[in-house]
């Protein structure tokens, strides 16, 4: 029985630093993935120029503009204009692991699995100075079958995740394009909602950028409130959900302090480093740019 198709989906925008891997590690299993459609938001740097040099070259990209603000709408048309039986999506920061697309495929092609409609996967930081660390958290925790091994969860993460046609056409109606939102978390509320499963692969593995990590606290707090606004939109916010929103702003203001002197060109702490000029991530939230 042949594997099902796949179209990868990637919003960019402003990438120029980070769209180049992305899709070059894509293309690295161009024999597992049918499309990639980059669908830009309107960006203003020289990612387009990035993306029509490898069009160029690849007939498996296509490249969409989505006029309209804001990663829901920018995923949006992606979706519906990919021609797979598997809408893969990542960011323009990830870089997938070798076998990726080939684990997406072959978990949605197996008998068993026909009531799970959408997958995530495991991450790692390619530029990050506890890279070691989160590795050896990571897998201790699938170990103990808290990460991985096709757990069923609530969530997906935008940088690395699947779902099948059938299941964006089942939600499509219902998303949110609000830009105050996690898009992710809405997404697989509105698959949760229909009493579809999403599971957690341990083989479906990228790599991403840190750089979320160098926005400064009180911005990241807009990032931790749209997530209370998430839930409250689908009516699941609770004490629980609010408590561990807060040990979030929490740690990120940990990761803040122990980035902001690390210049990853060289892999060291650096003074002159933590002195330049802040290099924040852009927050996917709040389209006004």
């Amino acid at each position: 029985m042949p594997l099902p198709t796949l179209s990868v989906i990637v919003p960019v925008y402003n990438e120029e630093n980070y769209i180049g891997p992305c899709i070059a590690a894509l293309l690295e299993q161009s024999a597992d993935i049918d499309e990639i459609i980059v669908v830009d938001n309107g960006s203003t740097d020289s990612t387009l120029d990035i993306l029509e040099k490898i069009g160029a070259g690849s007939p498996q990209v296509r490249i969409l503009h989505e006029t309209r603000r804001g990663v829901a709408h920018a995923r949006n048309t992606g979706f519906e204009a990919a021609s797979a039986a598997i809408l893969g999506r990542v960011d323009a920061d990830t870089r997938v692991s070798p076998g990726w697309a080939r684990s997406v495929t072959e978990y949605f092609g197996r008998d068993d699995t026909a009531q799970v409609g959408a997958v995530s996967g495991l991450n790692n930081s390619y530029d990050s100075p506890f890279r070691s660390l989160k590795g050896w958290f990571v897998r201790k925790q699938i170990s103990r079958g808290m990460f991985g091994g096709e757990r069923r969860m609530k969530n997906l993460h935008g940088a690395n995740m699947a779902l099948r046609k059938s299941t964006w056409a089942e939600v499509a109606d219902r998303v949110s394009v609000q830009p105050d939102i996690h898009e992710d978390l809405d997404l697989a509320l509105c698959i949760v909602a229909k009493d579809i499963e999403i599971a957690q692969l341990t083989e479906m593995h990228v790599n991403i950028s840190p750089r979320r990590a160098l926005t400064p606290p009180i911005e990241f707090y807009k990032y931790i409130d749209s997530g209370t606004k998430t839930f409250e939109l689908h009516g699941r916010m609770n004490k629980t959900i609010a408590r561990w929103l807060r040990i979030h702003w929490a740690f990120h203001i940990l990761l803040f302090v122990l980035h902001r002197p690390y210049d990853p060109s060289t892999g060291r702490y650096s003074i002159k480093y933590l002195l330049t000029q802040e290099r924040a991530r852009g927050l996917p939230i709040d389209v006004a740019r």
